[in-house]
């Protein structure tokens, strides 16, 4: 399998979805997210909001797109997936 897409550093992700229009109020933040949860993992909180012109295949951002927001629901999502898979209040006692 050949991949064709070159491997983009941090800067560069952030600097494509800025590019697409989303919004970004901290870098930093916005860096760190990137570089310890992952591009491609939370690209499926963003496809939702994605626009595609089927011409090119090149994605753009719907308008107000915040990537505070995505983060919201990656932890929203995460939070609730750890307690309904890993309820550590409810305890069960085998007799």
């Amino acid at each position: 399998m050949t991949f064709h897409k070159p491997s983009l550093s941090i800067d560069q992700q952030l600097d494509l979805l800025i590019q697409r229009g989303m919004i970004v109020a901290d870098k930093k933040v916005a860096k760190h997210c990137l570089s310890h949860i992952n591009y491609y993992r939370l690209r499926a909180y963003w496809q939702p909001f994605e626009m595609i012109d089927n011409s090119d295949e090149v994605h753009f951002f719907k308008p107000n797109v915040h990537f505070n927001v995505i983060i919201f629901i990656y932890n929203f999502d995460r939070e609730l997936r750890l307690l309904l898979l890993y309820p550590s209040h409810l305890k069960v006692r085998w007799v």
